[in-house]
C-alpha cells in the first residue's frame, strides 16, 4: 500500500519520511509517477510548497520521465501550482508540454498565448494549455457565465483561433477567450443533450437510462440525489405517473454500472466514477479521505451492508487490507494519541464480528491497552462513539475484573442512557450505590446539563434496588418545568439547550407517549389546568410534541375544554392571576434568584455533603436534599403563578364597584371607626400597609360591592359589619 502510506505521512506531518519513502519506492519499482499525484496534492494542501518543489525535481531526476511524460507533467503541475515563482519548475513544465504536444500544429502559438513564459498566473496558463492543446472538432464546452453549451466546429492553432457553433450560428474566438469563458464538458452531459441534441434526449431516456443519469450527475458536479433527479426529469421529459416505473428500472441498471456509486436511503445519493472503480476501490478511496476511526467503521459497515444487499460476499483481500491499515495506524498513534488508538482497536473488535479478518492479538488489543493504562477510566473517556463506549466497557471489565466498576464510575457524567444501565448495575454490585445516588441527586438539581440522566430515569432504569429514584409524576413535572424555563429563567449554552430539548422530545414520545399519558391521567384537575397552560407555551419542541400532549390531556381531562357560557367576574377567574407590573417583576426576580443562585448553591451542598460518606446516616446530605425539594416546589408554584399572571392597568379597575385595583374606605357600623383597604394581586400583599390580595376571604367579601353597601367581614378575629363609604382607583391614587 505505498500510496496510502505516503498519504498518511503527508497528513500526519511526517514530511522527512515522506521524501525518503518516495525515492525508495520509485527506485524499487513499487511506485509509479502517476501514483504520486495524490500524495503530492496532499503535501500541497499541507502548505509544503518549497519542500514539494525540491522533491519534484529529485523525483524527476531519479525517474525516467520519458517513459510516462503525461504522469510526469501531472506531477510537476502540482508542484508548480504550489510554488508558482519557481523558474526551474516552470521550465520543466514547458519541456514536458513540448514533449507531449510539440508536434501539434500551432503548439508554439498556444504556448505563447498561455503566458507561462511571461509571468501569467500559473493556474490560468496551465488551464489554457490543457484546454487549447487537447480540444478537437466536435468537442463541447460550457460557458462559465450562463451554462450555455457550444460545440467546437473548427480549430486553427496556427492563428490561435477556435470556431464555436450553437444553434447553427458560429463564432470565432481567440484561445485566451476560450479559456476565460468556457470549461470542457462531456458530450453525454445532460446539459449538452438538452441544449444541443434534444432529439436524442427523448429516446435516450427510455433506451439508456444509465447514460441519462450519468449525464445528470455530471451536470451536478459529480453528485445528485434522487429528489433532484426527479425534479430535472418530471414532468418535462417523464410523465409524473411514469416516474416510479422509470426510476425502478433505472436504479436496477445503475446498481450494475461500474461508473455509478449508490449511497444512502432518504434520499438516495448517486455519484459518478469515470474510471469504473470496483466497489472495493470506491470504498478504499473513501477510507483514504478519512482520518477518524468512527468514519472508517461507518464506511466499512456501509460496504458490508451494500455487499449483503447485492447478495455478494465481501472481498476478503480488501478487508484484510483495511485490517492491516488500521493495525498499522494504531501502532503509529498509540504513544501520541492513546484514546484514538483505543477507538481504532475497538473498531477492529466490532468489525471482526461482522466478517473483518483478524487474529487474537488484534482482537485483544483494546483489552491490552486498558490493562496497561495508568488510568483506564481517563483513557476510555476519550472514546466518544456510543457503540464503541459500550464495547470499551466490556474491554475494561475483561482488563480489570477486580476494579473495573470503580473506573467505569468516571463515565457517569458523560454516559448515554444506554450505558448508564450497565455502569449503574456494575457500580451498585461493587458497593458504590452511594456514588450513583449522589450522581442522580446532583444531576436532578441541574437537569438541563444532565439530559441523558433525565432520559434514563424517564425510560426506566433496570437497576432500582438500593437507589432512591423520583416518581414518574415528579419527573414529568420536572421535564415540563425545565422545558418551560429554558430561554426564560434557565439559560445555558445553545448546544446544551438543543441537546436537552431533543432528548426530552424523544423521552416524552417513548412507547407512543404512554408514560406521559399515565402522568396526565393521575393529575388533579387543578394540576391539569396548570399543565394545559404550560403545554400551550412550550417552545423549541416543534409543533407535534406539545400538540400531542395537549390531545392526551384533552382525552383524560375533557372538562378543561368545556366552554363556560356564564361570564365570570375577574376576581372569580381562577385561570388568571392579576398583578401589577412591579409585583410581577418582584415575583420573577424571586424565581430567578432561586433558579440561578439558590439551586446551584444547593447542588454544591449536595455534592459536598455526599463527600462525607454513608448517605444513610448523613444528616447534612438529607437536609440538602430536603432543601432541594423545597426550592423545586417553590419554583413550580411561582411558575404556575407566572403562567397565569396578567398585568393590571388603571383601565382594568372598575369605577362603580369594588374590584381588583380598588382602594376602599369602610366605616364600622358599631363604633364609626374607619379603615382604608387596597385590593391588589397576591404578589403585592402587605397587610401592615393595608394592601390585601384580592383572593383573600376578606377581599372576596367586598368584591363587587358599591358605595353605601354594608357587609359583615371577619377581620382581626371578630365579625364586624362595615359600610362602604369611599371608592377610588388604587393605580391612579397616590
Amino acid at each position: 500500500m505505498p500510496v496510502s502510506e505516503l498519504l498518511e505521512l503527508a497528513r500526519s506531518g511526517g514530511y522527512d519520511r515522506f521524501e525518503s519513502r518516495c525515492l525508495e519506492l520509485l527506485e524499487s519499482g513499487t511506485l509509479t509517477l502517476g501514483q504520486l499525484v495524490g500524495p503530492f496534492e496532499e503535501l500541497e494542501r499541507a502548505g509544503q510548497a518549497e519542500r514539494l518543489a525540491t522533491l519534484t525535481q529529485m523525483v524527476l531526476e531519479n525517474a525516467d520521465a520519458t517513459r510516462d511524460p503525461a504522469a510526469a507533467l501531472a506531477l510537476v503541475r502540482v508542484a508548480l501550482i504550489a510554488a508558482p515563482k519557481n523558474d526551474d519548475l516552470r521550465r520543466t513544465t514547458i519541456e514536458l508540454y513540448r514533449r507531449l504536444y510539440g508536434q501539434t500544429p500551432g503548439f508554439e502559438v498556444v504556448l505563447a498565448a498561455s503566458g507561462i513564459n511571461g509571468g501569467r498566473p500559473v493556474r490560468n496558463a496551465l488551464k489554457l494549455l490543457d484546454l487549447c492543446l487537447s480540444l478537437q472538432p466536435g468537442d463541447t464546452l460550457i460557458s462559465r457565465m450562463d451554462d450555455r453549451v457550444v460545440e467546437v466546429a473548427e480549430i486553427d492553432r496556427q492563428k490561435g483561433l477556435f470556431t464555436l457553433r450553437r444553434e447553427g450560428r458560429t463564432t470565432t474566438v481567440p484561445a485566451p477567450e476560450v479559456t476565460r469563458e468556457y470549461d470542457r464538458i462531456a458530450p453525454d452531459d445532460f446539459r449538452v443533450l438538452r441544449q444541443l441534441r434534444p432529439e436524442q434526449l427523448t429516446s435516450k431516456i427510455e433506451d439508456d437510462p444509465v447514460g441519462v443519469v450519468i449525464g445528470l450527475i455530471r451536470a451536478h458536479d459529480g453528485h445528485i440525489d434522487a429528489d433532484l433527479l426527479k425534479h430535472e426529469l418530471v414532468p418535462k421529459y417523464i410523465e409524473t405517473r411514469d416516474w416510479s416505473r422509470w426510476w425502478t428500472k433505472a436504479r436496477g441498471l445503475l446498481k450494475r454500472s461500474p461508473h455509478v456509486v449508490i449511497e444512502g436511503r432518504a434520499p438516495v445519493i448517486l455519484s459518478y466514477c469515470a474510471a469504473g472503480q470496483t466497489h472495493e476501490e470506491e470504498t478504499w478511496d473513501a477510507l483514504q479521505g478519512q482520518n477518524d476511526p468512527i468514519e472508517w467503521m461507518s464506511t466499512i459497515e456501509s460496504y458490508l451492508r451494500e455487499k449483503a444487499s447485492r447478495h455478494e460476499p465481501p472481498d476478503e483481500a480488501f478487508l484484510r487490507r483495511f485490517h492491516e491499515h488500521v493495525i498499522k495506524y494504531i501502532a503509529a498513534v498509540e504513544s501520541r494519541r492513546p484514546a484514538e488508538a483505543l477507538a481504532c482497536a475497538l473498531v477492529v473488535e466490532r468489525l471482526s464480528e461482522k466478517g473483518l479478518p483478524s487474529d487474537d492479538a488484534s482482537r485483544g488489543r483494546a483489552v491490552a491497552m486498558l490493562r496497561a493504562a495508568a488510568d483506564p477510566g481517563l483513557l476510555l473517556r476519550g472514546v466518544e462513539h456510543e457503540g464503541l463506549r459500550e464495547r470499551g466497557l466490556d474491554a475494561l471489565r475483561a482488563a480489570r475484573p477486580d476494579d473495573w466498576a470503580q473506573y467505569a464510575l468516571a463515565w457517569l457524567p458523560t454516559a448515554t442512557a444506554g450505558l448508564l444501565d450497565k455502569i449503574v448495575a456494575a457500580a451498585v454490585a461493587a458497593g458504590h450505590a452511594d456514588v450513583v445516588q449522589t450522581f442522580i441527586d446532583t444531576g436532578l438539581s441541574n437537569p438541563v446539563a444532565h439530559h441523558e440522566l433525565l432520559y434514563w430515569l424517564w425510560k426506566g432504569p433496570k437497576q432500582k434496588d438500593q437507589l432512591r429514584l423520583p416518581s414518574d409524576d415528579e419527573l414529568f413535572r420536572l421535564i415540563l418545568d425545565e422545558l418551560s424555563a429554558l430561554g426564560r429563567t434557565v439559560t445555558a449554552a445553545p448546544e446544551v439547550v438543543k441537546a436537552f430539548r431533543q432528548r426530552m422530545k424523544t423521552a416524552l414520545a417513548i412507547r407512543d407517549y404512554d408514560k406521559a399519558r399515565q402522568c396526565l391521567q393521575r393529575a388533579s384537575e387543578a394540576a391539569a389546568i396548570t399543565l394545559r397552560r404550560q403545554l400551550q407555551r412550550l417552545e423549541g419542541l416543534g409543533e407535534n410534541v406539545p400538540a400531542k400532549l395537549l390531545d392526551l390531556l384533552r382525552d383524560v381531562h375533557p372538562q378543561l375544554w368545556v366552554v363556560q357560557r356564564q361570564q365570570v367576574a375577574p376576581w372569580e377567574d381562577r385561570e388568571t392571576l392579576w398583578c401589577t407590573s412591579e409585583g410581577l417583576a418582584r415575583r420573577t426576580a424571586e424565581r430567578d434568584e432561586i433558579v440561578n443562585v439558590k439551586m446551584p448553591e444547593n447542588a454544591k451542598r449536595i455534592g459536598e455533603a455526599a463527600s462525607h460518606g454513608d448517605l444513610s446516616e448523613n444528616s447534612e446530605y438529607k437536609f440538602a436534599l430536603e432543601e432541594r425539594d423545597l426550592l423545586r416546589a417553590r419554583v413550580a408554584a411561582i411558575n404556575d403563578e407566572l403562567s397565569r399572571a396578567r398585568t393590571l392597568t388603571p383601565h382594568d379597575v372598575p369605577h362603580d364597584q369594588v374590584g381588583i385595583g380598588s382602594r376602599v374606605t369602610v366605616r364600622a357600623v358599631s363604633d364609626g371607626r374607619e379603615r382604608v383597604m387596597t385590593f391588589l394581586g397576591p404578589f403585592e400583599t402587605d397587610v401592615e400597609r393595608g394592601i390585601y390580595s384580592y383572593l383573600a376571604p376578606v377581599s372576596q367579601k367586598l368584591m363587587g360591592r358599591q358605595v353605601g353597601d354594608r357587609v359583615v367581614v371577619t377581620a382581626d378575629g371578630a365579625d364586624t359589619e362595615w359600610e362602604l363609604i369611599g371608592l377610588a382607583n388604587a393605580l391612579t391614587t397616590h
